[in-house]
């Protein structure tokens, strides 16, 4: 069982790394086995095609960042804390697994004729939920104050520059301080006054 299990995560691994690099589309059963060291049978025993291969990427992806978000999301008591907890994670896997992360901006931002139709967007859309969820949930405790959606849809953008940052050129430091000083900023502002007077 751990062997077959071994070997999946490597065929995925695999796998991730080439659509990232190279596209759903330009990416080979192939080039899949050759790389991952083993046959068309035993990928097609593991995943059926190509375009399953390709789908239970992103849904395993998807169901393990949430998990960890959720968990991350426990480890504080207040929406400010949580919040930091959350981001944190997320960049942690960003930091674990890159390729991933660049498979789904590039899928994102140039979704190929032929590839699996995935609403990405609507997979933002989670995280968007989540963590609006997490806001809310502060501003009805009065730990916060303002919009919930507005506020979590900052985040993401804020969250979204730093991560191709990472993504490009290596930095910033995804980690924890970065998480902390994102979080600092976006709740306390960065200015002496608000404009709003």
């Amino acid at each position: 069982m751990k062997a077959q299990r071994l070997r999946r995560d490597r065929i995925c691994a695999v796998a991730t790394e080439l659509f990232s690099e190279k596209g759903y589309a330009a990416t080979t059963t192939r080039e899949i086995c050759q790389k991952a060291g083993i046959t068309k049978p035993v990928l097609y025993y593991y995943f059926g095609s190509k375009e399953q291969l390709f789908r239970e990427l992103i849904v395993d992806a998807c169901n393990e960042s949430r998990k960890q978000l959720l968990l991350a999301s426990r480890r504080a008591e207040t929406a400010p804390r949580k919040l930091v907890e959350v981001l944190a994670a997320d960049f942690e896997g960003t930091r674990r697994d890159p390729s991933l992360a660049r498979l789904f901006i590039r899928m994102l931002f140039a979704a190929e004729k032929g590839s699996p139709a995935i609403d990405y967007v609507e997979l933002g859309m989670d995280w968007i939920r989540f963590v609006t969820g997490i806001v809310g949930e502060g501003v009805r405790r009065g730990e916060l104050k303002g919009r919930p959606r507005e506020i979590a849809e900052m985040m993401m953008g804020i969250h979204f520059i730093y991560t191709m940052g990472y993504l490009l050129m290596g930095k910033p430091a995804l980690d924890r301080r970065l998480a902390r000083r994102i979080v600092n900023t976006l709740l306390r502002g960065c200015g002496k006054n608000p404009t709003d007077r």
